[in-house]
């Protein structure tokens, strides 16, 4: 007689935009089985399914209670996004550790963590020469797996997504500027000069590589992977803008000596601590290195993302 293969057992932390998108895409594969821990469940009752249901969990609980839930999964998988209070993705990073000896004690394989990380090169941007704290508080985290991962029974997956496509063209950054939209122009701005780039990801691209990862497709176990919907330049920006919107581009450039003028005249400004810091090294990569060229992978590029934008705008 044959058995029926043991689901696994993936833990969700976080069922925001990114969060989400992983959703969609995990529940795609075969013998898995979601939990989506968020701090009220009832909000997000119509995720449930026949593989997915929900548990409260408060990611500031106090230290042991965290790992002794996370010990009861296979993987773990953490999308609780920015907004967490300081020390948060090193407490759960330090948490998924405790888990995995635990899981040792009972003789329990180890168990797989992909931290928030879904960004930029952290071992690259540093803390942004102190000026995003949790830039920094993202490398400590790759430190603490890298040197206490393999004795606590972890592995670790991280993925460098770039910024999200939907970040590019938030109107809060400025690089995209329509106030002007009813006189027939638009104004791009660049981040440190026009030849500086950018990778970006769309959020389901993110969930539909991370589901090749889980499925085995990639060699992940302790390293850092990368993956990119498009790498570009602010120059390639503002070409493509001009392009699909049939407007005219006027074009600003926000040199690094001007965004730090900017950001010493209100330093605990947090978008212009981040402009200064993209207009840096560690936010690009080329897409020919990332496990989503390797796989084939058809990804949502700036041009159609752009495009389909300015077409809901009309």
């Amino acid at each position: 007689m044959s058995s029926t293969p043991t689901s696994t057992k993936i833990l969700l932390l976080g069922a925001g935009e990114l969060g989400t998108a992983f959703l969609y895409s995990l529940t795609a594969l075969s013998n898995i089985h979601i939990t989506i821990g968020v701090r009220n469940p009832t909000k997000y009752a119509h995720f449930k399914c026949v593989n997915v249901d929900l548990t409260q969990l408060d990611t500031t609980a106090a230290s042991g209670h965290l790992a002794e839930t996370f010990s009861h999964y296979d993987i773990l998988i953490s999308a609780t996004g920015f907004g967490q209070p300081p020390g948060t993705v090193t407490k759960l990073a330090k948490e998924a550790l405790l888990a995995g000896k635990l899981k040792f004690s009972r003789n329990e394989c180890k168990l797989w963590f992909f931290p928030w990380q879904w960004g930029v090169d952290y071992d690259i941007t540093g803390d942004g020469q102190g000026l995003m704290p949790l830039f920094g508080e993202q490398v400590a985290v790759r430190n603490i797996l890298r040197q206490e991962a393999e004795d606590s029974n972890v592995k670790w997956t991280i993925v460098s997504t770039g910024i999200f496509m939907s970040f590019l063209f938030d109107p809060v950054w400025e690089l995209i500027d329509e106030s002007q939209e009813k006189d027939g122009k638009l104004k791009v701005r660049c981040l440190g000069s026009w030849q500086h780039k950018v990778t970006v990801t769309d959020v389901h691209d993110i969930g539909r590589v991370l589901a090749k990862i889980i499925a085995g497709d990639v060699e992940a176990e302790d390293r850092v992977l990368y993956i990119a919907g498009d790498t570009v330049s602010y120059g390639d920006l503002a070409g493509i803008v001009e392009k699909v919107s049939g407007k005219e581009v006027e074009r600003e450039e926000w040199t690094i000596p001007c965004l730090e003028e900017v950001l010493s005249k209100d330093t605990e400004d947090g978008i212009k601590r981040y402009r200064l810091v993209f207009a840096r090294k560690g936010v690009w990569w080329g897409k020919e290195e990332t496990v989503n060229a390797k796989l084939g992978m058809n990804m949502l590029q700036v041009e159609s993302y752009a495009r389909e934008l300015f077409i809901r705008q009309e």
